[in-house]
């Protein structure tokens, strides 16, 4: 799945998810809500993450740091 940071992509809907994905600007309370997020190397508040969710559930092993943050824009 390729992110792009152009008008109307789906990484301007920070949050939402699409096909399982999710992209996020990590919280504190995203730290504590997913268990293990923090001790994913390169995670910490601020830091923008895509990752596979399914029920509420993120899937650490699919966390992918991202280098600039759509979410910002």
């Amino acid at each position: 799945m390729s992110l792009s940071c152009d008008k109307d992509s789906k990484c301007n809907n920070c949050g939402d998810v699409f096909g399982g994905m999710i992209v996020i600007k990590v919280s504190e309370n995203d730290l504590s809500k997913y268990e293990g997020l923090a001790q994913i190397s390169g995670v910490t508040v601020d830091t923008c993450i895509q990752a596979y969710i399914y029920n509420e559930e993120l899937s650490l092993q699919s966390v992918t740091v991202l280098d600039a943050c759509c979410c910002e824009f």
